[in-house]
């Protein structure tokens, strides 16, 4: 969540002409509004706006005015005290004499609670008001208190985070940025319920609103993430309730939003609810959401797809997507793997090798790679057949009593030897280097590895890792170091890359 910036109150547009409210009645409105208000709004802080604030209160507090057109009053009175409360070290509150604003004049006001009864006032009487009161909601009054609040949660100050949370809502209830700050205080608090009752509410606040849209994608990943954590200790039918509504909410952020970077994540979310609840369609919908609109996602999205059509049993649809990953990153290890794997599935050693050959040069160090040319050729070896002879001459007829002629044998298979000899590499490699995580952000990358040394003696690995970006291109270089592995332990290691764009990586070992 970040700190909100302050928009100046002076940049915003008159609302669309949808709000009734009408100040050109009486005479004394159409000056305080049109001319005396925005000049308090261009002023700097300090005496000057202070001095047309209580100018324009004094007309508000007039009975003839407000007689004539409460509902103006009611707004241009509340957009006023904004305006006073956006002067430095205001407190909560402020008497009438303080303000100009009519009698008694030591009667205590609360700012925020007056500003928002005004407003509500006019909002309850045309909802289409909203336009003209939202600005000021939401105006630097607001951002301080909303702001404040992010700032102690921070800090991990929740009872401080709560009161300021709190504030903000008394000038505006329709901002989700204060239920994601009472979210993250049920989080430190130990209750999940909360938590997702809050992240509930934050994501109703963000439909149909533009202004919102990054914070639904973060409400609605948030959603799935704790759903997915909290059903694991619900009982029946709780559980079931709470992960088909992360799987639903984790589609729609899919759906919605196919470029966000939480999109894999989110699919991969969908995925661990349907082998959670047992339920192949939540598969079928992770993988068809991405292959009806492929072009729109990303190459780590399109993967996530392809591992839940191959959870799904659809064999032929995931080599698919599998491949629809590598046009979009041609150096994707998971993808290459999993391709090959499944082509084995399919029996198509041919098409096997070239993705053989191609996952070994990125990760060399990994017997698994190595092993599967040897069930690409082992698929080949079972197919293969040998070329039909040339018709042999007739024979000559055997003498009475001798025995027929053994038949020729057939040739051998041109591929029995390569499925021995790469077996043979691979059970001879001196480690097994396996890459256990692989996060790239856009602006960083993080690689976690272990590399288990296979010989008898100690052995000091060198990895030296080249990150790529979707081209192909290298980004950045950087090597892990593990020293003196014992024999048959197995040692990790880690690379991180403040590097952006970062998309695959490939190493050499020594």
């Amino acid at each position: 969540m970040a700190v909100l910036v302050a928009a100046p109150l002076a940049a915003q547009e008159p609302a669309a002409a949808t709000c009734p409210v009408d100040f050109n009645q009486p005479k004394e409105l159409v000056t305080l509004y049109n001319i005396t208000r925005m000049r308090a709004l261009q002023l700097a802080p300090g005496d000057e706006r202070v001095k047309l604030v209580r100018d324009m209160m004094k007309t508000l507090a007039n009975p003839k005015v407000i007689a004539a057109n409460p509902m103006a009053v009611n707004l241009a009175a509340g957009q006023t005290l904004v305006i006073y409360m956006m002067q430095p070290n205001i407190g909560a509150t402020a008497t009438r004499g303080q303000l100009n604003w009519g009698k008694p004049e030591d009667q205590v006001i609360d700012l925020a609670k007056t500003v928002d009864s005004l407003f509500t006032a006019v909002e309850a009487t045309s909802p289409a008001c909203f336009a003209e009161t939202k600005p000021f909601r939401q105006a630097k009054p607001w951002q301080d208190r909303i702001n404040a609040a992010f700032k102690f949660m921070a800090a991990n100050e929740a009872d401080s985070a709560e009161v300021y949370a709190k504030a903000s809502q008394q000038l505006d209830r329709s901002s989700p940025y204060a239920p994601r700050v009472y979210a993250a205080i049920a989080q430190v608090r130990g209750s999940q319920a909360d938590m997702m009752k809050h992240l509930e509410e934050a994501l109703r606040l963000t439909e149909n609103d533009t202004t919102y849209l990054d914070d639904r994608r973060a409400v609605q990943f948030q959603i799935g993430q704790v759903g997915l954590e909290y059903a694991e200790i619900q009982p029946e039918p709780q559980r079931t309730q709470t992960l088909k509504r992360a799987a639903e909410v984790l589609l729609t952020l899919a759906t919605e939003a196919p470029g966000a970077e939480s999109t894999p994540y989110a699919l991969s979310g969908i995925g661990m609810a349907a082998t959670s609840l047992k339920d192949s369609t939540l598969y079928e919908k992770c993988f068809q959401v991405v292959d009806k609109s492929l072009d729109k996602y990303s190459d780590m999205s399109v993967l996530q797809a392809a591992i839940c059509a191959n959870r799904m049993g659809k064999t032929a649809e995931a080599v698919k997507l599998f491949e629809a990953t590598l046009a979009k990153n041609p150096n994707s290890r998971d993808a290459l793997y999993n391709a090959a794997a499944l082509m084995y599935e399919l029996r198509k050693g041919t098409e096997m090798i070239p993705l053989v050959h191609k996952l070994v040069s990125i990760d060399p160090g990994n017997p698994d790679n190595t092993s599967l040319y040897a069930y690409a050729y082992n698929v080949l070896n079972e197919q293969w057949k040998p070329a039909t002879p040339a018709p042999a001459p007739a024979p000559t007829p055997a003498k009475p009593g001798a025995k027929p002629a053994a038949p020729p044998p057939a040739p051998p298979s041109p591929y029995a030897d390569s499925v021995a000899r790469y077996m043979k590499i691979a059970d001879e490699m001196p480690q097994r280097l396996v890459i256990v995580e692989f996060v790239r952000y856009a602006d960083r990358a993080v690689l976690k590895g272990e590399i288990e040394n296979r010989t008898k003696a100690a052995k000091t690995f060198e990895i030296t890792f080249e990150l790529l970006d979707l081209t192909g291109a290298v980004v950045d270089t950087q090597v892990a170091k593990v020293e003196n592995a014992a024999p048959n332990a197995t040692m990790p290691f880690e690379i991180k890359s403040d590097k952006p764009k970062i998309a695959a990586w490939r190493y050499t070992l020594k």
